[in-house]
């Protein structure tokens, strides 16, 4: 069993749960289910590249679609290959998209 954990693993594993209350986005316009990822890559242990942060996950969900989301899950995932030789790390975040009013809208 040792061995084969060495070769190849692949783990999926629930994050945290983060709702506003129903009556912090009252009156604010729906978009519907939007889900983001953002992964990392790691390779011999020394070269790391991406960013799978949880904010990179939520910008990656609402893009042009959404101002905020609402209702968010996070869920991550890991895979490695051949003692960690190759590792990914990736996190995905799923949650109900809100347009905020134009009343809020930062002014630039």
């Amino acid at each position: 069993m040792f061995l084969t954990n060495c070769l190849y693993t692949n783990i999926k594993s629930p994050g945290w749960y983060y709702s506003q209350s129903y009556s912090d986005v009252r009156g604010m316009e729906p978009v519907g289910k939007l889900e983001g990822v953002s992964c990392g890559t790691s390779w011999l242990w020394i070269v790391y590249t991406g960013d799978e942060s949880y904010e990179a996950a939520v910008q990656n969900a609402i893009k042009d679609k959404a101002d905020l989301l609402f209702d968010v899950q996070t869920d991550y995932s890991y895979k490695s290959f051949i003692f960690a030789l190759y590792f990914e790390k990736c996190t995905r975040v799923t949650g109900i998209g809100v347009k905020l009013p134009q009343r809020l809208l930062k002014k630039e």
